[in-house]
């Protein structure tokens, strides 16, 4: 029977994998140790930076890390010695299995046959003799052969019976360490390149090492219980998702399959009912097919029978034969007239069977949910219209054939519920009307005689015009300073806090999260806004910076210092983003940055002045429809530009000139142009073309400062310590 190849010791297998480049797969070639404490070949980490730019940072293979190759060069990088220490164990480990040829690595004469771990070097039969005939040389030294190695799992092979690497320059054990240099030295070395510096065998310095590691390690062995933990959470989170999701799947599937099984059960009772009528008419119309049939075989055969007669019988038999067939004739002529009279078969070709299918379910099977905005258009039997007027009241028309309807109204946004007049409009026809109490959005479930009408529930939008704007209807306190205001795709506001932090709120006025000071070194954050991507950009103006966010509030980027350069900044205030542009207010440059959503620089608009195109310590900046509005504070004006900064016209009230507008901050368009005056202690509305509509908020707001108006039409206003609400 033949042996079995003999099993692989687990320490060799092991170190074939540590020996083995996780790049090319292939052993290690001149070692290099990343930042991060990944190692790979020096070729290969050159050959991973070389796709990226020179001087850009490259992630690590392993954990992605970024890392920046020294000037283009992996010689920079450190050696990882261990790897080579773990190369020459693991090639001593082979030969010891035999895989590899072993030969004496003293005399080099023959072939190995045991190995001396004081020597460090397998050795053959007549160096061994030399081992035990020259005692007093090599008493200490234990020698064993290749059999007890492989038996005892090569424990005689560890890492403290390899020998230190040698110095290149200078052909020597590098056992000295050099802690100016961070390298390992030899003998040499300290006499021609160390002089004075200060180092340490390495034998001496180890064990200070090993403790120091040893102590730095245990923090991060605290950590494992908790990351363990947290895994294990994930991944019970994970499993209940996945199985939620299965269970989910089965019950939509048994869900539509019940109703695939309503439905085939409905069509195998549509197609019953059709074929029995159909079978029907057939069979009485094939009653009727055969009597006509019977009724032109005979009168055929009749006029056949008569035809010969009259061409072969004598004047004898056709005297004879006269009587008898005229009475046939006759007889036949008067029945088949009469059948003649009335050819219609006795059943219609007026089959069909109709099949009516709810529309509420098609628009259910086609949409899975129906929302209504705007102005809701009701059709159905004895509905006519449902519109919003003007005055803000919901109006729609119902028939009743049993007098005046019963018309209930449950308002689904506040969980309310009232019953409407129906008021007579003629015959059978009712007006019925609802004003809502607040503005905002509604959501309505309209029925009537207890069946809800055709497109119920509505979705409602009450705006009220800027002119009824006047007391407060929510004020959000506890914000320190509170200076602009943005929102995101998510219609969460999020507020900047001068000396604090970014905040970001739902629709009721609740924090939800923040984007922290402490974690990111604001220093007085002021202009807020958000792309389509619902990324985040703000302005620290201590710091003549802008950050970029994305949604979860990881910075993205950061862009400018204090100075006047394209690259620089000098107390930047307001933003707008508006597609691929981002607008900056560079209030002390009297100038509006203009920069990518990448925050790399394209243009600046304006200088310092007061005419066209020129400002004076900007404020705030929007942009609508490719036109950008920017309320120059200390001009006491709004200007309104093009997209390249070109002037269009100027917004301020007409009358007493200049103090009309006093120190404009905020501004933001939304139909119309909202201004924040700081001065005047409220906010001014004007259209797009600079006429001036009406100002509100005076007596209920202090200094302010950004102004924002979101999609229900609601008004907020920055003020001293809150955010005002109209």
């Amino acid at each position: 029977m033949a042996e079995g190849p003999n099993p692989v010791d687990p320490v060799v297998a092991d170190l074939e994998q540590e020996v083995t480049c996780g790049i090319c797969h292939d052993r290690y070639q001149e070692p290099k140790l990343l930042p991060c404490c990944h190692y790979y070949c020096k070729q290969c980490i050159l050959t991973l930076s070389s796709r990226y730019q020179p001087n850009q940072p490259f992630p690590c293979p392993d954990c992605r890390e970024p890392t920046l190759l020294p000037d283009n060069n992996p010689d920079r990088l450190p050696t990882a010695f261990f790897i080579n220490r773990m190369k020459a164990l693991h090639s001593r480990m082979e030969k010891a299995h035999g895989k590899l040829e072993t030969t004496c690595e003293v005399c080099s004469g023959g072939k190995a046959t045991a190995f001396c771990r004081q020597c460090v070097n397998f050795i053959c039969e007549k160096c061994v003799e030399s081992h035990q005939r020259m005692k007093a040389v090599f008493a200490t030294h234990i020698v064993s052969t290749l059999d007890e190695l492989k038996q005892g799992g090569v424990k005689e092979l560890t890492f403290e019976n390899l020998p230190p690497p040698k110095c290149d320059d200078h052909e020597e054990l590098k056992k000295i360490f050099c802690f100016d240099c961070n390298k390992l030295i030899c003998r040499d070395c300290i006499v021609i390149e160390h002089a004075g510096h200060n180092y340490e065998f390495v034998k001496k310095a180890a064990p200070a090492t090993r403790k120091k590691l040893t102590e730095h390690l245990s923090p991060l062995k605290n950590l494992l219980p908790d990351l363990s933990t947290a895994v294990n959470q994930v991944k019970g989170t994970k499993q209940k998702i996945q199985a939620q999701k299965e269970l989910t799947e089965r019950q939509v599937n048994a869900k539509f399959q019940e109703l695939h099984d309503i439905l085939d059960r409905c069509k195998v009772r549509v197609l019953r009912e059709s074929s029995a009528l159909a079978d029907s008419k057939m069979e009485k119309l094939t009653v009727q097919e055969k009597g006509l049939d019977l009724s032109l075989g005979t009168a055929q055969s009749l006029i056949d029978f008569v035809e010969r007669t009259l061409e072969n019988a004598s004047d004898e038999e056709l005297i004879t034969m006269q009587e008898q067939v005229v009475s046939r004739i006759d007889a036949k002529v008067v029945k088949q007239g009469k059948e003649a009279a009335n050819p219609d078969p006795v059943e219609k070709d007026d089959f069909g069977i109709e099949v009516f299918v709810c529309e509420n379910l098609k628009k259910l099977c086609e949409n899975n949910v129906i929302v209504h905005e705007g102005k809701p258009i009701v059709k159905g039997d004895g509905i006519k219209t449902a519109e919003v007027d003007k005055c803000s009241k919901l109006i729609f028309y119902c028939g009743s054939k049993r007098g005046k309807p019963q018309v209930l109204l449950k308002t689904l946004s506040d969980d309310t519920s009232q019953e409407l007049q129906a008021v007579p409009v003629r015959g059978g026809v009712y007006s019925v009307e609802y004003t809502p109490r607040v503005r905002g959005r509604h959501h309505l479930l309209i029925s009537v005689n207890e069946q809800p009408i055709p497109g119920s529930p509505f979705s409602v939008f009450i705006k009220i015009p800027p002119t009824k704007l006047d007391k407060p209807v929510r004020v959000m306190r506890g914000i320190n300073k509170p200076r602009y205001m943005a929102s995101n795709s998510s219609e969460e506001l999020i507020v900047t806090d001068f000396g604090g932090d970014v905040l970001v709120f739902d629709k009721k006025g609740k924090q939800i999260r923040s984007i922290s000071k402490s974690k990111h070194g604001f220093g007085g954050i002021s202009g807020v806004a958000v792309d389509k991507e619902d990324n985040t950009y703000v302005c620290d103006s201590s710091n003549n910076c802008v950050y970029k966010f994305n949604k979860r509030g990881d910075l993205l980027k950061r862009f400018g210092t204090k100075g006047s350069g394209p690259k620089e900044l000098n107390w930047p205030r307001g933003i707008a983003v508006a597609g691929d542009q981002v607008f900056v207010c560079d209030q002390d440059n009297h100038r509006v940055q203009v920069l990518t959503t990448e925050l790399e620089p394209v243009k600046q608009i304006g200088s310092k002045g007061t005419g066209n195109e020129h400002f004076n310590r900007p404020e705030d900046v929007a942009v609508d429809s490719q036109i950008v509005y920017v309320s120059d504070s200390y001009n006491h004006r709004v200007q309104v530009l093009t997209m390249n900064g070109r002037f269009i016209r100027s917004i301020r009230k007409e009358g007493s000139g200049q103090g009309d507008l006093s120190d404009p901050r905020g501004v933001c368009v939304a139909g119309f142009v909202y201004v924040a005056e700081y001065n005047n202690k409220r906010v001014s509305v004007f259209t797009k073309d600079g006429q001036f509509v009406t100002s509100f908020g005076n007596g209920h707001i202090t200094s302010p400062f950004g102004v924002a108006v979101d999609s229900d039409g609601f008004v907020y206003v920055c003020s001293d310590g809150s955010v005002v609400i109209f």
